[in-house]
């Protein structure tokens, strides 16, 4: 149970679904709590709300006349004013484009910050998530996979599921060896930390994350931790390189970022190497081995 008051904010949309006409200091103390609480009150919690969001210079203005950021701080100060001990935000966001939508992240998690109250923010984009949380609980079928904050999660995933669930993973069934494993398609993997304790010759899933993979034109010193292939694909987002490379039946997902030296293109052979420090190894439950069909699969739509 959570005690006091709880405010929720919703898309800013639906949040100015009131006249037109309405001034952004109207707009916010038009509450229905208002009743019997003194207009100088009312004044000093609505110019309080400006000036947490840092809107006061605004409070004139309509809310039409302002940008879609600064039409979210409004809905924010517009929840802020009845005092809340919990904030819940139904994805507030949805609405924004990209870059207003990564900059009110930046503004939201700032902002709690500052207010010190409970933030409860509602998305489905896993990277919204990770982006705007001190914690983060990841579940399946009911019950807490694993618990805690972001860069540990992403970093110390508990399970192949949490690993595949949280940003992106390739995947490799194989069986636990001394140091590792060995994947079906004949990939050795060296892991410095596995996940987990696995008894050797038992079905194992390794994982290499895309962005801890390089790509080079040149085979690798060592046996281990490498795979060869072929550019099958090359995608540009913004200051990131995405390359598809098919090894044997398998899709491989590399990222690396745009400033590298060299870049390669469709139809080049190449080698995928990572560290030790990079892979990891778990038990291969039954559910894993689905959700990293799944995944694997996903990196070819």
């Amino acid at each position: 149970m959570l005690d006091g008051h709880i405010e929720q904010l919703g898309d800013p949309e639906t949040v100015y679904e009131h006249p037109a006409s309405a001034f952004v200091a109207g707009f916010i103390g038009r509450n229905n709590f208002w009743q019997g609480v003194a207009k100088s009150e009312i004044a000093t919690r609505v110019a309080e709300a400006l000036d947490m969001v840092q809107m006061s210079k605004l409070a004139d203005r309509k809310p039409r006349q302002m940008s879609g950021g600064q039409q979210q701080r409004v809905a924010v100060a517009r929840a802020l004013v009845n005092r809340p001990s919990v904030l819940l935000l139904d994805e507030p966001l949805g609405a924004l484009d990209r870059k207003l939508r990564e900059e009110m992240q930046i503004e939201l998690k700032l902002l709690q910050g500052r207010l010190g109250i409970t933030f409860i923010f509602v998305t489905h984009d896993q990277e919204e998530a990770m982006s705007m949380s001190n914690r983060i609980a990841i579940m399946l079928d009911g019950h807490i996979e694993q618990l805690g904050d972001p860069e540990t999660v992403y970093e110390h995933p508990a399970s192949a599921f949490v690993a595949g669930f949280i940003g992106r993973n390739n995947f490799w069934q194989g069986v636990a060896t001394e140091h590792g494993s060995r994947a079906d398609d004949g990939t050795v993997f060296v892991a410095s930390r596995p996940e987990e304790d696995v008894p050797n010759d038992e079905p194992t899933l390794s994982a290499v994350r895309p962005e801890c993979i390089n790509l080079s034109a040149e085979r690798p010193s060592n046996d281990v931790n490498m795979t060869k292939g072929v550019v099958a694909g090359v995608s540009h987002f913004g200051d990131v390189l995405q390359y598809v490379v098919t090894s044997g039946d398998r899709d491989i997902l590399v990222l690396t970022p745009r400033t590298i030296g060299s870049r390669f293109h469709s139809g080049d052979e190449v080698y995928c190497s990572w560290s030790a420090d990079e892979v990891y190894l778990f038990s291969a439950r039954q559910a894993d081995i689905v959700m990293a069909d799944s995944l694997t699969d996903d990196t070819t739509d």
